[in-house]
């Protein structure tokens, strides 16, 4: 009697799987094209739909299926499990072209859970940590596939996630210059020639001023500080800003930007300290200790950060590890008629609030590959906060309501609302020091 044609049970739990994972595939809005006979490792491609238009987007994630009956996933918790790919599998999939998915199903429960295959552990690339709840393959996975299917391999092409709009906020503040500027004809060839001279005379001169030209350009009055060392009073004239503010010479530009930027340095003396290795000005430590809690304005609510944070060392509590400082790096633009501040937000890291740390630009670089935009955007915020003085009491706003001559001023720019979303799991950060665990360092 001839031996009969059988399927095995792996094969009837694959296609099962697969099937399911194609239903759930269209439940989402997207298409799912599966393999012929002659896969190798890859059962599909999912291809981004548009929920508006519902045009086919060209934009496609390669899907592997694995399928189980039941069972425990490795080290499989409440809210986690490990599931380990084959060696010959990840040699495949490390050559393909566009993004590849690896889709766990468990026909037990019905449960489906996700991980791109880019993101697979040390040493050998083979271990995928699962997050139940951030890496269901459900609804909620519609936005991070989106963002998985972004075109990284050409500049400038971008597919949108696939939530509705949000509100944009710009890390820039617009500036209030003052209405007149102050010039006058100097003696000295250059800057250094002048402070040379100045520095006789006053040992803490002002710095809130540039030399070009044989001319000093100032927002306040030479004549009434040690600068009248240095011009010739009889020339001194006081003109509208706008005369100097908004040149076309991209040289007279740059003197401005250097006068703002002093100008800036004045203005935050004793307020910030200023890190000549980042270019960055960062909270200084608290007069009778190191740890710093700035509260300030959210977009919801007030709230607090420790802005100098001191890190013990895990074996000895006694000892400082390191101090962190919240800080940003400054750049001004000209934007049409008017200038801006742009804030970057980033760390600065010290032995003990004062001297700097050995290791500080390995600890930045950390921080940053950990940092996603919410984060970003709860320290811009708290940024705007001090230099705006949002909701601060008179004596907290380091730019007074009426500042004095010559002082400048920060306004807040209004959000951009943008038609498609960030998914949300781009925006989670944690500390990589902090003790506590699932807290967002900021509000926003």
């Amino acid at each position: 009697m001839a031996k009969a044609k059988t399927y095995s049970d792996n094969q009837v739990t694959g296609r099962e799987g697969e099937a399911l994972v194609k239903a759930r595939i269209h439940s989402m809005g997207f298409a799912f094209n599966p393999a012929d006979s002659m896969e190798a490792g890859i059962d599909g491609t999912l291809e981004i739909r548009d929920p508006v238009t519902h045009a086919a987007t060209g934009k496609t994630i390669a899907v592997q299926v694995k399928t189980t009956k039941s069972g425990s996933y490795t080290r499989e918790t409440g809210t986690s499990l490990e599931y380990l790919c084959e060696p010959e599998d990840v040699d495949y999939w490390r050559n393909w072209t566009i993004p590849v998915i690896v889709v766990m199903v468990r026909l037990s429960d019905g449960s489906m859970y996700w991980k791109s295959v880019r993101e697979a552990g040390d040493p050998d690339g083979r271990r995928l940590t699962v997050d139940k709840t951030l890496d269901a393959f459900d609804a909620t996975a519609v936005n991070a596939l989106a963002d998985l299917a972004v075109d990284t391999d050409r500049f400038g092409v971008w597919m949108p996630p696939l939530r509705g709009g949000e509100p944009l906020h710009l890390n820039l503040l617009r500036i209030e210059l003052p209405t007149t500027v102050f010039m006058a004809a100097s003696p000295f060839r250059n800057g250094r020639e002048a402070r040379a001279e100045l520095l006789r005379h006053d040992p803490s001169p002002p710095d809130e001023w540039v030399l070009r030209n044989d001319t000093l350009v100032a927002f306040r009055d030479p004549r009434a500080s040690s600068l009248r060392h240095i011009v010739d009073a009889d020339t001194v004239e006081e003109m509208p800003t706008e005369t100097f503010a908004f040149p076309d010479d991209e040289a007279e530009e740059h003197q401005f930007i250097k006068l703002l930027g002093r100008t800036m340095r004045t203005q935050l003396d004793g307020s910030l300290c200023f890190d000549k290795d980042q270019r960055a000005y960062y909270f200084p430590p608290a007069p009778m200790g190191i740890a710093v809690t700035y509260t300030y304005q959210s977009l919801k609510q007030g709230a607090s950060s420790g802005v100098v944070a001191v890190y013990k060392d895990k074996k000895d509590d006694t000892k400082i590890h390191f101090v962190r400082h919240h800080a940003f790096v400054p750049r001004f633009w000209r934007i049409g008629d008017a200038w801006y501040l742009s804030v970057q937000p980033t760390f600065v890291f010290t032995r003990d609030g004062t001297r700097p740390d050995r290791f500080g630009s390995e600890r930045l670089a950390k921080k940053r590959q950990l940092e996603k935009n919410g984060a970003i955007l709860g320290q811009f915020l708290m940024w705007r906060h001090f230099f705006c003085g949002l909701g601060a009491k008179p004596f907290d706003d380091l730019f007074e309501a009426t500042p004095a001559a010559g002082a400048i001023r920060f306004r807040p720019v209004e959000a951009v609302q943008a038609p498609r979303a960030v998914p949300e799991r781009q925006w989670k950060t944690r500390d990589p020091a902090s003790r506590t665990s699932g807290q967002e360092e900021f509000q926003v």
